[in-house]
């Protein structure tokens, strides 16, 4: 569960702040899915609420660590989101989701570095983003 802490609007896009209610971490995630769905968005949250979110991390996987890479542990490597095949993970206690094609090679091994560029909002209570319908 997170709480909402901020919504940052652009011309078409925004970015929001959620906290995780159990590890306190706050992430900046990029929300999208106005621009590609009238209805089927997450317009409807509201600042100091609480929702079941769904993040994914957007980058690459890395072969060594550097500043920029987390170290990933590997939960469940086949969960599907809308119909997209996904791998849960966990960074430091924060679950995310990163694209299953992407990480095929490290899925044995259970654990990966990956870089990424940004956080997106996928899923938020039983709204699913359009793009992985």
């Amino acid at each position: 569960m997170y709480k909402l802490l901020s919504i940052n609007d652009s011309i078409a896009t925004r970015t929001m702040e959620l906290e995780n209610i159990n590890t306190k971490k706050i992430d900046t995630c990029f929300d999208d899915s106005s621009l590609v769905s009238i209805d089927n968005n997450f317009d409807f949250m509201e600042i100091g609420k609480k929702y079941d979110c769904k993040i994914k991390l957007f980058g690459e996987p890395t072969a060594t660590k550097s500043k920029k890479s987390v170290d990933c542990t590997v939960i469940d490597d086949n969960v599907m989101v809308g119909n997209v095949l996904l791998v849960k993970i966990s960074v430091d206690n924060n679950i995310y989701y990163v694209s299953q094609e992407k990480v095929v090679p490290y899925l044995s091994a259970r654990r990966f570095e990956f870089e990424f560029t940004r956080k997106d909002l996928i899923q938020v209570d039983d709204v699913v983003h359009e793009d992985l319908q």
